[in-house]
């Protein structure tokens, strides 16, 4: 008994040695599993702490890019308003010097034309001298050849609707029919009939005036009441 007692025991300590090793086999198995799967997740917590970092300095670097853009572009902005503003500036000067040339050029084409007309005048008023020194030698040249007058007879001299003597512009302020005063736009006119000094409007009529020939021109600036006494 005491063999078989000893067999026995020896039998139960191989079958318990035999599935101790399989127990250890498979619990090493089991632990190496799960030490795999704990690395693997651990790589990956790995890979995600990496990647996250990564993910984390791209953003910065984003950040501080668009926090360098935006002062680029405050900068640039502050230009353009100064810019702005000093454009405005230009466009009120050169509003202001387009409408100081306007008005210069405005005054220097009332200048013209008054030159335009002092010209005329002055190149009637040298004509109507030519005229009047021409008739005073014809007078006088009439007095030389003419014979003893009839007793009692008289010279007549009537030109009626003759040129007048016209009347200096330094007398007349004032245009004689309207009594509007004469200035830079409203300009000096005489009439050729009586001679006296008119604004434009009181003297826009023609009128052909007899000569010292007795014949009639061409028809010359007259006044309302010269143009209306003769038609």
């Amino acid at each position: 008994m005491a063999n078989t007692i000893a067999s026995l025991e020896k039998t139960s300590w191989n079958n318990d040695k035999s599935n101790l090793g399989e127990i250890l086999k498979t619990t090493s198995e089991t632990l190496s599993t799960q030490v795999s799967a704990s690395e693997e997740r651990a790589n990956r917590a790995e890979q995600r702490a990496i990647q996250a970092e990564t993910a984390t300095m791209i953003e910065r670097e984003w950040r501080v890019s668009l926090q360098q853009k935006e002062v680029k572009l405050k900068e640039q902005i502050a230009n353009l308003q100064t810019y702005v503003q000093d454009f405005k500036s230009e466009v009120q000067k050169n509003g202001k010097l387009k409408a100081e040339l306007d008005r210069l050029h405005h005054q220097w084409s009332e200048a013209q034309r008054t030159l335009e007309e002092l010209g005329i005048q002055l190149s009637e008023s040298k004509l109507k001298v030519s005229e009047l020194q021409e008739k005073e030698r014809r007078q006088k040249q009439l007095l030389q050849n003419s014979t003893i007058l009839p007793l009692g007879g008289n010279v007549m001299n009537s030109t009626v609707g003759a040129a007048g003597i016209w009347a200096p512009d330094s007398i007349c302020t004032h245009c004689t029919a309207c009594k509007k005063e004469f200035n830079l736009t409203r300009r000096r006119h005489h009439c050729r009939s009586c001679g006296e000094i008119f604004c434009n409007s009181c003297s826009d009529h023609s009128l052909a005036l007899v000569n010292e020939n007795g014949q009639l021109g061409k028809p010359v600036r007259v006044c309302l009441a010269c143009f209306a006494s003769q038609k």
